[in-house]
């Protein structure tokens, strides 16, 4: 059974990340016909939102901090890793961006802040309290809430 409870945590670690970037890789190939601010923010939340639940959700039914925590903090870094492949893939002139593309300083800072939130989320929901469950809704809320402010 524990071998079971470990692949399962792999798997929403690594994968989980995956759904949002397939929703955002197919809205990008498809945004020069559906251009509309609303449905931008409509995805934007759904982008985000959707995985997020799933983190609230595993963390306040199994109570597992570790997964939980480490699903929030690499739910961001490993989305936008998979959008991009997954773009440049769909590009006929596909180059692989090299190490020094995500190594650059404003990357690392981009993703560190939102990775933080999310990992706090986890954390929060795993817990199990009232209070606990109400802050790691709140904070993706505000997650979702300032990416939609920023684009």
């Amino acid at each position: 059974m524990d071998k079971n409870k470990s692949i399962l945590s792999a798997a929403i670690v690594v994968l989980l990340p995956l759904l949002p970037a397939l929703i955002d890789v197919g809205y990008k190939l498809y945004l020069p016909i559906m251009e509309d601010v609303i449905l931008h923010i409509l995805m934007t939340i759904i982008v985000f939102g959707v995985p997020e639940a799933v983190i609230i959700y595993y963390g306040y039914t199994t109570g597992d901090n570790i997964t939980s925590t480490l699903s929030g903090v690499f739910l961001i870094p490993l989305y936008i890793f998979y959008s991009e492949i997954l773009l440049e893939l769909s590009d006929p002139d596909f180059i692989m961006a090299g190490l020094g593309h995500w190594l650059r300083i404003i990357t690392i800072i981009d993703l560190v802040i939102p990775a933080l939130i999310c990992g706090v989320m986890g954390y929060c929901a795993s817990k199990r309290t009232r209070a606990s469950l109400l802050v790691s809704i709140f904070s993706g809320t505000f997650l979702i809430l300032i990416f939609v402010l920023i684009n």
